[in-house]
């Protein structure tokens, strides 16, 4: 067999390597906090239900007591599963089935079954708080008619009695000296059993973990976990390896762990709710107020339940507390609304008074668009009555324009044939002067006979081809392209073709005085020396000739430019 030495050699390594796995099992248990979190406060919102189900369980238990009354094993047995189902669920109740357990013992003349009924009042006086009458009823128990594993829950009780105890006291002498007590009970356990049995590791777990020898505590409960067991020394177990956790200053798992023995002490419906008021006390400290005061009313609510004093005592301390702060938070929440609600009230405010003053503004600004609309409608009546006077100031423009053109045509027209007029009887005037000196010479001679000779060098007719010529010659030195803008009035067959060195003929020369603005018939014939019918005849025969209807021919006439004539600018 192994030295206990070596058994803690080999507990130093277990628990070297159980820290290392720790530290990858970290993020996966804050990972599942939320979802156990969930789990439980839905437990919590059923527990009337678990009630339920742990009521009808134990109605059939007194079924089949009222069934096997008559045998008194049957009984015996039938009482003992009572006080099983009642130790953790209601104090009052464990109490009475653990007298009639007792009675059964005694009856049954069993010193087994009457030392361990003893075994089990002081379990329900302890668990009651009871701690003086359970201590005095676990004396007298003759621990050698105990089997093994009643031994080990005697001796587990006491330890875990002489603990509570002390934590109770919480004065130091009588702290030491009743865990100075409960660690021998450890010892014996440890002494009476086989290392990495259920409850060696048991023992040497609660030792280390009262000892504060919490890297030592760590593997025994690890180590236990993996061990069959029951629903309530599993919940025990969780919560004595979560306190290990949350001292070694690992939160994440100490709260998975505690969170897992709450749920399976309110799924059974046990009632002492250690784990509970200690995962209340531990989100409070996390700041999760909300949850604590959810969590530390359930606990009360199930330690008065079960009737456990020192448990209602315990949760008590720590009650107001928790109930402070949530007072404190409500307070910090009413004052945050009443905050907020004052902001609000204040945006609606200035809300209110800024719509008022938008709704102003936009009434102004509607009176000044119907006043920009009002006076964009004058403007647009102004454009339109300007634009009309631009129209007829254009069309004056354009009148007076041509009219200017007409008159520089006119000036022009009349400087050419003004000057030509003046050369023309200059020329006669000096003819006629040497006529008259030739006759006065003649008859101052008295040379009669030669006055015929000099009358006749007179030819009319060449003067008026030559005055012919003359005018041709002013004519189309002011309008050059007359000729050929007079035959664009004609097709090809219809043109006009003029002779060698033929300036105009007697149909140009009438449409040419037309075009200087003389066209009276009368006025025409006697320039051309032709009579009136003759220049109306020329007229009707080249109109006739032309492609544009005869009352459209003048004007169009009148259109051909003159060789210094500007175009009109619009």
């Amino acid at each position: 067999m192994r030295t206990r030495g070596q058994y803690k050699l080999i507990l130093s390594c277990c628990c070297l390597l159980l820290c290392i796995l720790i530290q990858a099992s970290t993020a996966k248990a804050a990972a599942n906090i939320d979802s156990l979190q969930k789990v439980l406060n839905k437990i919590l919102d059923n527990k009337v239900t678990n009630d339920k189900a742990k009521f009808t369980e134990i109605e059939k238990i007194k079924l089949e007591l009222k069934a096997n009354y008559s045998s008194l094993p049957a009984r015996y047995n039938d009482y003992q599963k009572l006080f099983d189902a009642y130790k953790s669920f209601i104090h009052d109740s464990a109490y009475v089935y653990c007298k009639k357990l007792n009675e059964s013992a005694y009856q049954l003349k069993d010193n087994n079954k009457i030392n361990y009924a003893k075994v089990n009042m002081g379990f329900v006086l302890i668990s009651a708080g009871m701690f003086k009458e359970g201590l005095d009823t676990l004396s007298k128990v003759n621990t050698r008619y105990l089997n093994e594993q009643q031994k080990f829950e005697y001796l587990f009780l006491q330890a875990r009695s002489h603990f509570d105890i002390g934590d109770f006291d919480k004065i130091d002498d009588y702290y030491y000296h009743y865990s100075a007590i409960g660690l021998k009970y450890c010892d014996s356990i440890l002494n009476a059993h086989q290392p990495n049995t259920y409850e060696y590791l048991s023992a040497a777990g609660l030792k280390a973990l009262r000892s504060a020898d919490y890297k030592a505590a760590l593997y025994p409960y690890l180590a236990i976990m993996k061990l069959p067991q029951t629903y309530q020394d599993s919940a025990v177990n969780l919560s004595c390896l979560s306190y290990i956790y949350f001292v070694n200053k690992n939160n994440d798992l100490g709260m998975l762990h505690l969170m897992q023995a709450a749920i399976i002490d309110n799924v059974h419906s046990t009632k002492e709710s250690v784990a509970l008021t200690n995962l209340a006390t531990r989100l409070y400290e996390q700041g999760d107020t909300k949850n604590a005061f959810l969590y530390i009313h359930n606990a009360i609510n199930d330690a008065t339940f079960y009737g456990a004093r020192h448990r209602e005592a315990q949760i008590s301390s720590i009650l107001p507390i928790i109930e402070n702060e949530k007072i404190n938070g409500i307070e910090k929440q009413k004052r945050s609304l009443m905050m907020y609600a004052s902001i609000i009230t204040l945006l609606i405010v200035v809300v209110i008074i800024f719509a008022v003053i938008t709704s102003r503004q936009l009434k102004k600004l509607r009176i000044a668009d119907q006043i920009i609309v009002k006076k964009n409608n004058d403007l647009n009546v102004a454009n339109e009555s300007l634009t009309k006077v631009n129209q007829k100031m254009d069309l004056a423009n354009r009148s007076l324009t041509q009219t200017n053109i007409k008159l520089d045509e006119a000036n022009m027209i009349k400087d050419e044939y003004i000057g030509n007029f003046f050369n023309i009887h200059s020329d006669y005037i000096e003819k006629i002067d040497r006529l008259k000196r030739s006759i006065e010479k003649i008859v101052k001679e008295k040379r009669y006979d030669e006055v015929q000779l000099v009358l006749n060098r007179l030819n009319t007719n060449f003067e008026r081809e030559n005055l012919s010529h003359s005018f041709d010659k002013v004519f189309l030195n002011i309008f050059p392209n007359f000729v050929e803008d007079f035959n664009t009035l004609f097709d090809a067959d219809h043109q006009t073709h003029l002779a060698e060195n033929q300036l105009l003929n007697n149909e140009l020369r009438i449409f040419a005085l037309i075009r200087l603005g003389i066209d009276e018939n009368e006025t025409i014939a006697k320039i051309l020396n032709y009579s009136v019918n003759t220049i109306y005849t020329y007229k009707t025969k080249v109109k006739n000739r032309s492609f544009v209807p005869n009352d459209e021919f003048e004007d169009r006439i009148m259109c051909i430019k003159a060789v210094k004539e500007q175009p009109v600018v619009i």
